[in-house]
């Protein structure tokens, strides 16, 4: 044991002289900064040491740190970049994202340096994988978002498809599936006429994947055949991936079962679980099971062969430690045990949450934390977990949809400039073709058509006169109105107490509160758009009353195909939301909101509850504003039923047509 013990420290020794010696001897100018061949050999036989699998991952680490400390004295950029690579892949290797991370800067930082287009790309990418398996999700979008820029200029089309690939995964992991989806449908553009199926079938996944929690099931079963069909033969399936195409097919069978084919599901789900494939690989052998037990119970809620299944893929998943499928098969087994066992329908909840805690997976934990709500009496810690989960969601996705928002503005404008370009040569091609009579008739033709356009365009421009006159004129007596009626009164109060008792203290106040009221009738005035952007604009606008004495918590506002939805209806909607924040903000004093949206096959419903003062059921009779938003609803043919009580919160139910 001693000869051990002194063979190794004469060995350390030696090491440390080395590479002292190195410094030294190289360290003095530029000329003696090379190394010789012999110490060129020795670091390169350390790169080697680091490649050697069976060699436990802290002595891989060694020998690649050893080869770096040679490299960075070479001052070869090739070795460097060599040695970057290598310790950054062992790094993630090992799970110290965080040491791989800032190797990551330095070989980005080299590449910056010397303008270096491939090494950029690469630590962008590896940027993209650390950062995301630390769970730093936004940076790690961010980076992608990056590399998409960069290939989209030198195009490269595959590389740019990639990566809004990975920028999708990241939105749907968030639970931003419209968002999800909109990335996904400009990866395809990229990647439909190219030969990387494995990226274009990913593609068409996560569109059906997005689209089926948003509930459009037809459209999640079409791109869901889209990917199923690129593998036609065994060399396309060999190219996408023998487990992928497993993948496409559970996923297939979940959107039947939500368009209630269970028969169908079921048949394909039992496929699946016999598949020799799946049964080789514990983790998607324990999603199919408990997917098929899942599914069985749904079909038939009195089946026992469903608890089996569920407790059998539960019992795999915990032996092999997968802690998000863990988070699944409990929810599943909540469900299960809903109705027919309360308490342990509770502690399957609470064991889902454990695991989406785990898995740092922000969605998993709300879809735990909205079961516990509806299983446990006190809820306050979870309430306040809830809302900061909520929260960090909210700000992650908002974020994600900014960064990639300017990048698709940007793509658009160089796609625009590049068909302008292409319209233009066509132009001037055509115009050597014509011939003089063609020149006249067009010229007629074109007389002919400005005059009447221009006819048309004075009638319309007329008539958009009359109707912006009379918009400015309702506006302008709705704002006037509430100017006296809120602004009048106070603003002559305070003229009359600075006559009284210039010096009083509550002059102030009541300046702050006219303010307040200047700024919220200045806020219902407000245009918005009800485009594509609606749902965000209507998120922007309800968040937008939230304080640090009062949380808005929105929930499932993208399950409404609000694309569906006429403009109209979403102005009232709108208006009619706003009100409800307005009101709450003037009169509730509450500490908590909750908005949620449902959409059923006919209607869309919208619930707002909040914990404030209440109101009396004559109190709300004589508010005009509870009125107004009554009126806008039954105008296209919806409800608008109230629930308060003095003391008791306020509740209100929107529902109409979709």
């Amino acid at each position: 044991m001693k000869l051990w013990r002194v063979d190794f420290l004469l060995h350390s020794i030696m090491r440390v002289l080395i590479l002292y010696t190195i410094s030294y001897t190289y360290g003095q100018s530029k000329e003696q900064t090379l190394l010789s061949q012999k110490q060129l050999d020795d670091i390169t036989q350390h790169y080697t040491m680091s490649n050697i699998d069976s060699l436990d991952i802290s002595k891989r680490l060694y020998h690649v740190s050893y080869f770096l400390k040679g490299a960075w004295l070479s001052q070869k950029d090739s070795l460097i970049y060599k040695g970057l690579l290598q310790k950054t892949w062992l790094l993630g290797k090992a799970k110290q994202y965080d040491s791989a991370i800032i190797y990551t800067q330095k070989l980005y930082d080299l590449a910056d340096k010397h303008q270096d287009t491939v090494y950029i790309r690469k630590a962008l990418t590896k940027f993209r994988i650390y950062y995301k398996s630390n769970n730093q999700l936004t940076k790690s979008f961010n980076y992608a978002n990056e590399s998409f820029k960069i290939a989209r200029i030198l195009r490269d089309t595959i590389a740019a498809g990639t990566s809004l690939l990975d920028m999708a995964n990241i939105q749907a992991y968030l639970g931003d599936y419209s968002g999800s989806k909109t990335t996904a449908i400009d990866g395809v553009k990229y990647l439909e006429y190219t030969s990387d199926l494995k990226k274009l079938a990913g593609l068409y996944h996560i569109i059906s994947v997005a689209n089926t929690q948003q509930k459009n099931y037809t459209e999640a079963l079409k791109y869901n055949e889209y990917a199923l069909k690129l593998g036609k033969d065994s060399l396309t399936i060999k190219e996408i991936g023998v487990k992928n195409i497993l993948i496409f097919k559970n996923t297939k069978a979940l959107v039947l079962a939500n368009q209630n084919h269970y028969e169908q599901a079921i048949g394909l789900l039992k496929e699946l679980v016999f598949d020799t494939v799946v049964q080789q690989d514990r983790r998607e052998y324990s999603r199919v099971l408990g997917n098929l037990g899942y599914v069985q119970w749904l079909q038939n809620k009195e089946n026992e062969n469903s608890e089996k299944i569920l407790l059998k893929s539960l019992a795999i998943r915990e032996e092999i430690n997968d802690i998000e499928g863990l988070t699944t098969s409990n929810i599943y087994l909540t469900k299960y045990y809903f109705e027919k066992n309360k308490k342990r329908a509770l502690k399957y909840a609470e064991a889902a949450y454990r695991n989406g805690k785990k898995w740092n997976s922000l969605t998993a934990i709300l879809k735990a934390l909205g079961v516990i709500f509806e299983l446990r009496d006190n809820t306050n810690e979870e309430a306040k977990m809830f809302s900061r989960i909520h929260n960090e969601l909210e700000e992650a996705n908002q974020s994600n949809r900014e960064i990639y928002a300017v990048t698709k503005y940007e793509n658009d404008n160089l796609t625009n400039e590049n068909l302008v370009l292409k319209a233009q040569k066509a132009q001037q091609e055509s115009e050597t073709a014509r011939q003089r009579s063609q020149k006249i008739m067009y010229l007629l033709g074109t007389v002919i058509l400005a005059l009447s356009g221009g006819f048309v365009f004075y009638l319309l421009q007329q008539r958009y006169k009359r109707e912006k006159i009379r918009e400015v004129y309702d506006a302008e007596t709705r704002i006037s109105k509430k100017l006296h009626d809120e602004l009048a009164n106070d603003v002559y109060n305070v003229m009359v107490q600075i006559q009284n008792d210039q010096n009083s203290p509550d002059v102030l106040d009541k300046l702050e509160e006219i303010y307040n009221t200047t700024r919220d009738i200045s806020r219902e005035h407000n245009s918005f758009t009800t485009g594509e952007n609606y749902a965000a604009e209507l998120t922007n606008m309800l968040s937008g009353y939230s304080s640090n004495e009062t949380k808005i918590i929105i929930k499932d506002i993208e399950d409404v195909n609000w694309e569906a939805v006429d403009p109209e209806k979403k102005i009232i909607v709108h208006r009619t939301l706003q009100e409800l924040m307005i009101n709450m903000k003037k009169h509730s004093e509450a500490g908590l909101v909750a908005v949620t949206f449902k959409k059923t096959l006919k209607n869309v419903g919208i619930t707002y509850a909040d914990n404030g003062i209440g109101v009396s059921e004559k109190e709300i009779i004589h508010s005009n504003g509870l009125r107004n938003a009554e009126n806008r609803i039954k105008t296209i043919g919806g409800s608008f039923i109230f629930d308060s009580e003095k003391g008791k919160g306020f509740r209100a139910r929107i529902s109409f047509p979709n």
